[in-house]
């Protein structure tokens, strides 16, 4: 049976540097899913990229608060990873549509907690996903809360592995990624996600009004961001503030406290 048997194409709902993501109906049980369609025939495509989402999304299905993967199929040069739909979209179009593109505190404080959940579980995988940001973490309609977009999450052979290449977003990249340095790991992570909340909170990741070059310039060598006293609640402040340690080696003694 062909894809197009299957699965009944209904409107686009995203583009990325992949493909597009569009939402769709299972015909035979009427189930609405979430159809990520890459052509393999586009030159920047990086088949590589898009095995090891494939794979890590199938390794990933019962984990807590990601994406669940379905199934991929062929479709002539393309590609249909099928996936469960979040009704409500992303954290970031969410902020889009709030009349101040930013989110309250006490449904960012939700938000995160359930992030926490699907982070923890990677990394004992262990896996740096290596994107985090608002356009990554999906909304159901029940308030399911989902990391998606593995397409750059690095699977580490054993607890010890490090990683050394440069991958991800600047604006929500850690300094040891940024500088490339050879032991960078799990932690990365943490950074993003204490950027990810300023995101949130302020509508925009630090230094927006910057290109991105001149970002990954920057973060190596200036103190880590912070909100100020007007900007959420002390709690809040400070658990960004135990993100976003400028040593990794700081990150797992103070979020554990």
């Amino acid at each position: 049976m062909s894809v197009h048997q299957l699965f009944q194409r209904l409107e686009t709902v995203g583009k990325g540097a992949y493909g597009s993501v569009h939402k769709g109906k299972h015909i035979p049980s009427g189930n609405i899913v979430a159809l990520k369609i890459i052509n393999l025939d586009t030159a920047d495509d990086d088949v590589g990229d898009i095995q090891r989402e494939v794979s890590l999304l199938s390794q990933l299905r019962d984990a807590p608060n990601i994406t669940k993967y379905f199934g991929c199929f062929m479709d002539g040069p393309r590609v249909w990873i099928v996936m469960e739909f979040a009704q409500a979209g992303s954290v970031l179009s969410l902020m889009k549509a709030s009349k101040d593109e930013c989110i309250e505190e006490k449904y960012v404080s939700i938000i995160i907690r359930e992030v926490l959940i699907a982070l923890a579980y990677l990394h004992k995988v262990p896996v740096i996903h290596r994107d985090m940001k608002a356009a990554n973490v999906l909304v159901t309609d029940t308030g399911k809360v989902m990391i998606c977009d593995f397409g750059v999450s690095a699977l580490l052979a054993t607890t010890s592995s490090k990683r050394n290449t440069l991958t991800g977003t600047p604006y929500w990249m850690a300094p040891e990624v940024v500088q490339s340095v050879p032991a960078y790991d799990t932690k990365a992570d943490i950074w993003s996600l204490g950027i990810m909340i300023y995101e949130i909170i302020k509508g925009v990741p630090p230094h927006s009004n910057l290109d991105k070059f001149q970002v990954m310039d920057l973060i190596p060598r200036i103190k880590p961001p912070r909100l100020t006293e007007t900007e959420g609640s002390k709690d809040m402040r400070d658990f960004m503030a135990s993100c976003l340690k400028e040593s990794p080696a700081e990150v797992g003694v103070t979020l554990s406290h």
